[in-house]
Parts: C-alpha cells; structure tokens; sequence
C-alpha cells in the first residue's frame, strides 16, 4: 500500500497564509489541522510534526507558523510541502497594519507612526526579526535546528544559499502577490499526488492594506510614497537576502 499523502502549509506571517489555511479547510474540512505551540517563540521539531501526523490517520492536510522545512520523513506518510512567500517591503507593512488594527486613536492615515516604529524595532525591540531577513530566517534552518546567522554591521544575515535550496524541495510555492494565480497551479501537482483539491475563487483574509488588490509595483509605489527615504532606503538594506528570495521565487515560477 502507498503511503498516504499530507499537505503541510509552512506559514510565514502576514504572506496569505490565512487565506490559505481557508483553502485547506474548504478542502479537507475536519481533516485540516491548524495548530501551533503554547508560545509565539515555540518551534515543533521534526519527531513531534510525525507524531501528530501518525496519531491522525485521517489527517489531510496541516498548517502551523511552527514547523520548519525539510519536509519530514516517513514510513507511514508522504508530506507535500506548501510555502507562500511575499515581498518583504510589503510583508512589514502588513505587519504594520496588523498591529494598528485596533489602535485606541484613529490614525490619519494607515501608515501613520511606520518611520517610529522602524526605528524602535531596528534600536533592538524583541519583535525586531519581523524587520530584518524574516522568511530567510525561517527557510534556512535543517531540521530541528536554529538559522544560522551573523551580524554584520549591524544587520542579521542567515544562510540565503540553504533557504533557496529548502525552496528547491518544494513543490507547491507561491507568492502574497499571486494568490490567485499560484493556488490554481497547485491543482495539478496535488492531482498527481493523488489528492483532489478544488480552488474556485480568491478568499483573501487577514487583508489589511487598502491597496491590497493592485500591482505589486503599484503597492511599493504607494508605499514608498508614504515614507521617508531614509526609512525606504532602511528597510530594503535590512531585507537584501529577504528581496533576493522573493526574486528567485517569482523568476522559478515565470520559467
């Protein structure tokens, strides 16, 4: 008998993995798992992934901001990995808007208060990875392992090389930006894994951005129109392998 196949949804914060977790559950129903550790710092190593996979025969698919690539290994299942990623300007500024939604004051405008908050996360705030490299940071570990990385000047820089090579095993990626697009192309790669799935329309949640259904260029022109060119220049130095990633991303799935 072959082994059975599980979707795992490695979600990155703020990169559509919310709409994508409503994909799954649209799909699969009581057979999607989404779940995550006691705490925000919280890592599910390899073994505890298999255990709850092997206690849930009838698991089909799981989704958790926990779980890190390679995919885990089994005799008893087969995982297919899913990653989305997404313009890591754009990913901070949905960070951004995130933790704004409830402001106690209204803002003048949606990025009201971004250049401050920049500068308290870049002085050292424990929040500060969600500024600088996040999704290299995240894609770049082994298995039951932290990223390796150095300062350099100042900026955290992890091991691009192994994240990119992560990306290699995966078959399902997209991107924020694509949804759309990239979610229909899972169709026949999961058919041919023997697994039925069913897109018929977007079902963005989560979405905080006003500008949300425009261009990617579009967006960052909006953005960057929003703020100060030391804060614009800041954010793309703190996030060259992140925009790298992204890059490599969108060129693999254009060939």
């Amino acid at each position: 008998m072959m082994p059975r196949t599980i979707i795992c949804h490695y979600h990155i914060f703020k990169t559509a993995g919310t709409s994508f977790e409503r994909v799954l559950r649209n799909n699969f129903g009581q057979r999607h798992l989404s779940f995550d550790g006691p705490k925000t710092s919280s890592m599910i190593t390899q073994p505890e992934l298999i255990k709850v996979i092997h206690t849930r025969p009838n698991l089909a698919s799981i989704s958790s901001h926990q779980i890190t690539l390679p995919a885990p290994v089994s005799d008893q299942f087969l995982a297919l990995p899913v990653v989305f990623v997404r313009h890591p300007i754009l990913r901070i500024r949905s960070v951004f808007l995130h933790e704004n939604r409830n402001a106690p004051e209204p803002l003048e405008s949606p990025m009201e208060g971004f250049d401050a908050w920049i500068e308290e996360l870049v002085a050292g705030h424990p929040n500060q990875l969600q500024i600088c490299n996040l999704q290299t940071n995240l894609l770049c570990r082994g298995a039951n392992s932290s990223p390796k990385g150095v300062n350099a000047n100042g900026r955290p820089l992890y091991d691009l090389e192994t994240a990119l090579s992560n990306l290699s095993e995966v078959p399902c990626i997209g991107r924020a930006e694509c949804f759309d697009e990239d979610v229909a192309s899972f169709i026949p790669q999961l058919a041919a894994a023997g697994i039925e799935f069913d897109y018929p329309s977007r079902v963005a949640e989560n979405v905080g951005a006003p500008d949300f259904g425009l261009s990617l260029e579009q967006q960052l022109d909006n953005m960057q129109a929003a703020l100060s060119k030391p804060t614009w220049d800041k954010l793309h130095w703190f996030n060259h392998q992140d925009i790298a990633l992204f890059e490599a991303v969108c060129n693999r799935l254009r060939s």
